[in-house]
């Protein structure tokens, strides 16, 4: 083990159980904290909800009185006076009843009733008109929030229907009297004022589906967002509380809810804020071991910057030539003992390189080499079948096609024994073949032939006799057994991060079978003769262009034979 992790290792040793110690009992100290505010400001919610379910019970206690009131009974029974003065008298006292109800209560509430048996309507605001569709349409048993009109002046209210008898919800014509109980949201919106405190708390209703009632103050943007980072809804709290964060920042969410609405209290506060004092003295401790631990450490930086920075160097060096940079040397570096240890490292590395060239030039000769056997392997295949027409043509006492073959058999070696390169354009390959493919045509009559190769391509530089082998198998093998006349057309392009040609026939082809084992027979060191100018274009292919080069050979769209040849185009420009 080195001297530096010894020295780090007993300084984190002496300080680990320290550190240990404090954080639980930091973590004890603030569990103890939170339990306690969270008690405190679940008693303030349980309190601020008891307010707002005894206003809801106070004013839900009107239905109660209005049904042992004689005057609301007659007018429910439809006891109308026939006198119409009796009448509007009685209708005044009624509404100067509702007037004195509503006013006895803390909270400004509105009350109408509604007589369907008479047709009338009466409110504690003003004179309401009997509409029984209003009825029907919002007639609920239950507290809902929603905007009424008061005055003509827009008012959100928590409303409460009771119908007399409580049979008759569902059917209004059994009704005596619909009370219509509605409890201004301004009322709890000012309690919701008073409950806020003076600290980062804001305190608002939540009724689901995105129903909120804040305080006058309440940020309503934040609101939502925490609503979104999934504050209330969902699952009920876990006693009563959850933490939160918004924006990267945590905060801690109280919610309880009311027996009596749908809606719930939450309260929210910045959890760095109620845990500050506490987060204060554990940043503080945690400052001091940091500072206690940073002087450990200067005091081993010295042993380090001496011996473990020299080794890292050394160790960079050496993954540096792994991977093949033989270039690399440990430079301008003084480290006393180390620095004839440095000297030697690159001294080594030097070496290394001037080996490693060495044995990439000799391969390189090796490669080219055995790229000169293969094309004189190539050059004699198509010099006999040549010779062979020449014989033939001679014995039918036809002098012209001799003549004709001779001059073209001198251009093909003469393009052919040009040793001294081994690459030609695509542009003089493709002229060579024109050449070939005039003398095959004079033999057989019946061959049709097209070149589909964009000009980009016309200038790279390929190995020599490439697409010679390809279009004299497709017409040896493809064009010469077909009944009547034939095609073959070579096509260039770029696809994928490849160049690719493709030399095509429509001749008589070859099954699945045959395909599969001439291109398994391709990368075999021995091949029949029949392949064996196959083989050799895509072993010269291979060699020059490395990994993911290589002729294949598939159906064409017309049925005959397709012959394929890809190489990378990084490969390629490296080739040239």
């Amino acid at each position: 083990m080195k001297l530096i992790t010894k020295v780090m290792l007993l300084i984190v040793t002496l300080m680990t159980p320290v550190i240990a110690l404090y954080t639980l009992s930091q973590r004890v100290g603030t569990g103890i904290v939170e339990e306690q505010i969270t008690i405190a400001n679940q008693n303030r919610l349980a309190i601020f909800m008891h307010q707002i379910e005894g206003a809801l019970d106070q004013v839900s206690q009107y239905s109660n009185l209005i049904s042992q009131d004689p005057d609301f009974a007659a007018l429910a029974g439809n006891l109308i006076p026939a006198d119409g003065y009796d009448y509007a008298m009685l209708l005044d006292d009624l509404q100067n009843k509702l007037k004195l109800f509503s006013m006895s209560a803390a909270w400004m509430n509105r009350i109408n009733l509604y007589f369907p048996g008479a047709g009338h309507a009466i409110s504690s605001y003003s004179l309401l008109p009997y509409d029984e569709s209003y009825l029907r349409a919002n007639l609920s048993n239950e507290w809902r929030f929603r905007t009424i009109r008061v005055n003509d002046i827009e008012k959100q209210a928590f409303t409460r229907f009771f119908v007399e008898p409580a049979s008759a919800s569902s059917d209004l014509n059994r009704a005596s009297v619909v009370v219509e109980v509605d409890l201004m949201a301004d009322n709890i919106v000012s309690l919701l004022d008073s409950f806020k405190t003076k600290g980062n708390n804001d305190p608002f209703l939540y009724g689901g589906a995105n129903e909120v009632l804040p305080n006058t103050s309440a940020d309503m943007d934040f609101i939502r967002r925490l609503i979104d980072a999934g504050a209330v809804g969902g699952e009920t709290m876990k006693e009563g509380h959850r933490v939160v964060t918004v924006d990267g920042e945590r905060y801690l969410v109280y919610g309880l809810s009311s027996e009596e609405l749908p809606w719930s209290l939450i309260d929210y506060a910045p959890l760095e804020d109620i845990l500050a004092p506490v987060t204060f003295s554990r940043n503080l401790f945690y400052v001091t071991a940091a500072l206690l631990l940073l002087m450990g450490a200067g005091a081993a930086y010295l042993i380090y910057s001496q011996v473990q920075v020299p080794i890292r160097l050394l160790g960079a060096g050496a993954e540096r030539l792994e991977r093949g940079d033989l270039s690399t040397r440990i430079l301008n570096v003084r480290h006393g003992d180390f620095t004839r240890l440095f000297g030697q490292f690159n001294r080594m590395a030097a070496r290394m390189q001037h080996l490693i060239e060495k044995v990439y030039r000799e391969e390189l000769r090796a490669k080219e080499a055995v790229m000169k056997q293969l094309q004189s392997q190539i050059n004699p295949h198509f010099l006999y079948n040549s010779l062979a027409f020449i014989v033939s043509m001679a014995q039918l006492k036809r002098t012209e096609p001799v003549i004709s073959m001779a001059y073209s058999l001198a251009d093909y070696y003469r393009y052919t024994t040009r040793n001294e390169t081994l690459d030609a354009t695509v542009r003089e390959e493709i002229a060579f073949v024109n050449a070939y493919v005039e003398i095959m045509d004079m033999q057989l009559r019946k061959i049709t032939y097209r070149v589909d190769i964009p000009e980009a391509l016309e200038s790279i530089l390929v190995p020599r006799l490439l697409f010679q082998p390809l279009v004299e198998n497709s017409i040896a093998h493809g064009l010469e057994p077909k009944e009547g006349p034939g095609s073959i057309s070579i096509q260039g392009r770029i696809e994928a991060g490849f160049v690719v040609f493709a030399v095509e026939d429509d001749g008589v082809g070859l099954s699945d079978d045959e395909l599969e084992r001439l291109n398994d027979s391709f990368a075999s060191p021995e091949s029949s003769g029949d392949i064996r100018g196959l083989r050799n274009v895509h072993q010269r292919i291979a060699h020059r262009y490395g990994a993911g080069a290589g002729l294949s050979l598939s159906r064409s769209a017309s049925g005959g034979v397709r012959a394929t040849l890809r190489w990378p185009v990084d490969a390629a420009e490296e080739a040239e």
